[in-house]
């Protein structure tokens, strides 16, 4: 097959859904054309989430155009709670260009804000079979304008086929009880082994002892992953296990405004920011926790805490979004309520306590990843996917 995906980021944008894209195309890349057709990046966005440590991983063609026209343009955009969408003019524009040279068998749009339209122009005008796979901000949630799930919804109707990256995705966009398009969750890659002189030389480096309790925690450091909550349980924790440091990995506009709330509860010398953490890096800091803890408000999957999973870490986290369907509560984790967190403390010091409980769900952590999120199954069931929209 001849596949163009369209995508509004991608690398050296690092986040869940440009690392989907990676990992998907790159394998499918070995019995397929791939094309990957996305904007040039923001200087904001680079700054923010920039990194080039997988680039060296692609093996298809990108080709980038500058996404200049778009109804953001339109006056009123921002007061019509999403009656008038963000689409992208320059996505339906650079989309009939890559059609006619690319010539593809089927398109993959990634989020339907803004490129969806585009999408729905290469179905229905150029009659290229489209496949939309909904994630993000794709799904109702903070900050998420109240007409999107129309659009979000009218898109995927109007195209050959949809995927979601969890069954949370599609119940928030067609209805709980829809059993509209195909689930595919995100995948991890292979768990890289950690000799006990790594894990030594980071303990050494973060200046910890062997005996020390860590927990660690990694996501952007964005409002919306509410990592604050975790902060404000550290007294709990340290009430009854002293020796507990927190390690938060990850950059992002919230990274002072944590400092600050680090600062007021005098835990300076127990929270470590531990800034941008290299692919390399990370499975020395996993391999070094003895819990992942992760709050975030609003989660259409959460690859990282399949992530955490894959390096059999128990997790501590939240019962909210996608997250209940990635980690399950009380098996390989404990969730707890938003915005609680002495209710966060009291799950982390409960596992801290019983290392037979805890032991038992890292190993069915470890199960878990290895059952559900691996690439090359992710990988094989888009390509079933988008193979049956072109018969």
């Amino acid at each position: 097959m001849r596949i163009i995906v369209l995508t509004p980021t991608f690398l050296p944008a690092l986040g869940g859904a440009e690392l989907v894209i990676l990992q998907v195309y790159r394998r499918l890349a070995a019995r397929h054309s791939i094309l990957v057709l996305t904007p040039y990046l923001s200087d904001k966005i680079i700054k923010n989430s920039g990194s080039t440590e997988y680039n060296h991983q692609i093996n298809f063609e990108v080709q980038h155009y500058r996404d200049q026209h778009t109804f953001m343009k339109i006056r009123g955009h921002k007061i019509s709670y999403g009656l008038i969408p963000p689409f992208s003019l320059s996505a339906v524009s650079a989309t009939r260009q890559a059609v006619r040279s690319f010539k593809p068998d089927v398109l993959n749009v990634h989020y339907v804000m803004p490129t969806g339209l585009a999408g729905l122009y290469a179905q229905k005008f150029l009659k290229i079979p489209t496949v939309i796979t909904y994630n993000g901000r794709d799904v109702p949630g903070p900050g998420v304008p109240l007409f999107w799930k129309y659009w979000h919804k009218f898109i995927g109707l109007n195209c050959k086929d949809v995927t979601f990256v969890s069954k949370y995705c599609r119940d928030a966009i067609f209805g709980c009880g829809s059993d509209y398009g195909h689930i595919i969750y995100n995948g991890v890659e292979k768990a890289v082994h950690v000799t006990k002189n790594d894990q030594d030389e980071l303990r050494s480096k973060l200046k910890l002892k062997k005996d020390d309790n860590i927990l660690f925690a990694l996501q952007r450091l964005d409002y919306i992953k509410k990592i604050d909550v975790i902060i404000k349980s550290m007294p709990l924790i340290l009430k009854y296990k002293p020796q507990t440091f927190l390690i938060i990995g990850g950059k992002g506009p919230e990274l002072q405004e944590l400092r600050k709330t680090v600062d007021s509860l005098g835990l300076r010398k127990k929270v470590i920011f531990a800034g941008f953490i290299s692919k390399n890096e990370l499975p020395a800091f996993f391999s070094l926790a003895d819990l992942f803890v992760f709050h975030s408000t609003y989660e259409t999957f959460g690859l990282v805490l399949a992530e955490a999973m894959n390096y059999s870490k128990a997790i501590v986290s939240v019962c909210n979004t996608a997250i209940k369907e990635v980690v399950e509560n009380g098996k390989n984790g404990i969730l707890v309520p938003n915005s609680e967190p002495n209710s966060f403390a009291e799950a982390v010091l409960k596992l801290l306590r019983n290392k037979n409980k805890k032991i038992s769900m890292e190993k069915k952590s470890k199960e878990r990843a290895r059952k559900l999120f691996q690439w090359k199954t992710v990988a094989s069931k888009y390509e079933k996917v988008l193979k049956a929209t072109v018969l």
